[in-house]
């Protein structure tokens, strides 16, 4: 199957911002070296994909302090918008010398799409290879919300690099270093979802590279596997049925990561019957009731200086009340 991504129906900013655009090659999946052998649900991925690029680029050209316009595209691919959106707007706020703010911006306008507008932060931290406590701390100073969420910028941070790693072996994430700080199994959780991209959601090939990953960082990786099979989903029942089967002893990781994605849908008005189905699969239970266990678990950790010890907590609570309702 060739690629037919064209700058068609993808923003392209002007002036000097042009040099900083997104190109659609970026995102497709032969170029990437990619798996196509699965021609649907790459289509899904890569739609997917060239939402983020196009949000992306639209934010380049967003005038300061203004939000960019999430609409003109289905419902389901806004969140991939917003999260293109965060990044182009935390990347200018970081070379601009002056004018900053822009990802205060983009949240206050867009609550309901606050988890994908914090990985998106993280896209563009990977893109000019810093996260810092500083720059992480800026975005919780931001409010509670922020506080917590915002270590998911180190999930966005795993899925760049490994989206745009040459090496299909990735080699060096399979050799782990000892011992590793508490937002290294943030980016492994990055690392799933990515995965999911990678493989174009084919559940043995994505098990298989799982168990090739540090069996320290094996539950991380199901975890954003669970999320990426959930919120962008593209795969039939049978597929995650089977994902469940091969997730093993994992079982309840992928299911946290199922949670944590029926919440982003709820979040913002899309979780629809196909996300109901995926969650029952992976967590037992439906999403509406997936979601409110990233709630239950949030109880007491939803401060503004939120450590990343406070989210690794969340997952692992969430992981126990998946575990108790049969993702064992």
């Amino acid at each position: 199957m060739t690629s037919t991504l064209t700058w068609a129906g993808i923003h392209r900013p002007g002036g000097w911002r042009r040099k900083l655009a997104l190109s659609p090659d970026l995102v497709d999946f032969a170029r990437r070296g990619f798996r196509t052998d699965r021609p649907q649900t790459r289509t899904v991925l890569e739609r997917a994909a060239t939402a983020f690029l196009d949000g992306y680029n639209r934010g380049l050209d967003t005038p300061y302090g203004q939000p960019t316009i999430l609409d003109g595209l289905p419902a389901e691919l806004r969140g991939f918008r917003a999260e293109g959106a965060a990044m182009s707007a935390v990347l200018l706020d970081r070379l601009s010398p002056t004018r900053h703010g822009r990802f205060a911006v983009q949240l206050r306008a867009h609550p309901r799409h606050h988890y994908l507008l914090h990985v998106g932060a993280g896209w563009a931290l990977a893109k000019l290879d810093t996260v810092s406590a500083g720059t992480l701390g800026r975005l919780g100073r931001l409010g509670s919300e922020s506080g917590l969420l915002r270590w998911l910028a180190y999930d966005g941070y795993g899925f760049f690099k490994v989206f745009f790693l040459r090496d299909p072996t990735l080699a060096r994430w399979r050799r782990h270093p000892a011992p590793c700080d508490p937002t290294c199994a943030i980016r492994y959780q990055g690392l799933g979802r990515s995965l999911w991209f990678r493989e174009c959601g084919d559940p043995a090939a994505v098990a298989g590279r799982i168990a090739g990953m540090p069996a320290v960082h094996r539950g991380d990786v199901w975890s954003g596997v669970g999320l990426a099979a959930t919120y962008a989903n593209g795969v039939s029942p049978d597929d995650h049925a089977l994902l469940r089967r091969l997730a093993g002893d994992h079982r309840a990781a992928l299911a946290q990561g199922a949670a944590f994605a029926a919440e982003a849908r709820r979040a913002d008005g899309t979780a629809g019957p196909a996300v109901d189905a995926t969650a029952r699969i992976l967590t037992g239970a439906s999403a509406d009731t997936a979601a409110e266990w990233t709630w239950q678990a949030r109880h007491g950790l939803g401060r503004a200086d939120a450590t990343p010890a406070d989210y690794g907590e969340w997952r692992t609570r969430v992981q126990r009340i998946a575990a108790s309702h049969g993702a064992r």
